[in-house]
């Protein structure tokens, strides 16, 4: 998972294009470590509730930081059915993709796991309890229902989204495509990425997180929709 600078109005942290080794450094010297199977996620949490997850394994006396991924802390807890694991191959052994559906199992949705080798080993058919959040691409608004379904049939073609989705819903469009088996294997893209998934719920609230550091120039918006 990359680290989400513009969702998480972490612009404070990047010079020249590039995160700033001072304040990374800084933030891996205060992050907790985790233990994980031989290597380690040293977890930072700001004031504005963004985590940093360093993923790392040692190299003798030396530890090396093999990634970083960024979440945010909230209550947004899902159990979820992990049935496929759409890890890219050249992923390191402490990042984690996973197909889930819901319990009803009428659902999937597509994950990047932080802290993943920490949990047992995924198996399918077992539920795992996660804390999930989304970090949008694309947004659409709209006052109703009604509103959005107006929108969308009046102007089906210059939507961001291909399909009109059903409320609640998350559908993972990418990767139904690369794996429906009744589409020819030329229409299969195979470079799509996985974890971009659709989502339409009606939304439950919103909230501004605080700042991180004083020469944030502003903060970003948090906001809860109703899911399955």
């Amino acid at each position: 998972m990359p680290v989400f600078v513009r969702n998480l109005a972490l612009e404070y942290l990047v010079e020249d294009g590039v995160l700033e080794s001072e304040k990374m450094l800084a933030m891996y010297g205060k992050a907790k470590w985790r233990h994980a199977h031989g290597a380690f996620y040293l977890n930072h949490t700001l004031p504005s509730g963004v985590e940093f997850i360093f993923r790392a394994i040692k190299e003798g006396e030396e530890v090396r930081i093999l990634g970083t991924d960024t979440h945010l802390a909230g209550r947004c807890m899902w159990n979820a059915i992990p049935f496929f694991n759409a890890t890219p191959e050249e992923a390191d052994d402490l990042s984690a993709v996973v197909a889930c559906t819901n319990q009803a199992q009428d659902g999937v949705f597509v994950t990047h796991l932080v802290n993943a080798a920490v949990l047992p080993e995924l198996q399918e058919g077992n539920s795992i309890a996660m804390q999930v959040v989304a970090f949008p691409f694309a947004l659409e608004v709209y006052a109703s229902r009604e509103d959005y379904e107006r929108a969308y049939a009046n102007n089906p073609e210059t939507s961001n989204f291909p399909m009109l989705l059903t409320d609640k819903r998350v559908f993972p469009l990418n990767f139904m495509l690369k794996h429906d088996p009744d589409l020819p294997e030329e229409k299969r893209n195979r470079n799509l990425p996985d974890d971009i998934v659709l989502v339409c719920g009606p939304v439950l609230a919103v909230r501004k997180a605080p700042k991180s550091d004083e020469t944030q120039e502003a903060s970003f918006v948090v906001a809860t929709i109703a899911t399955q």
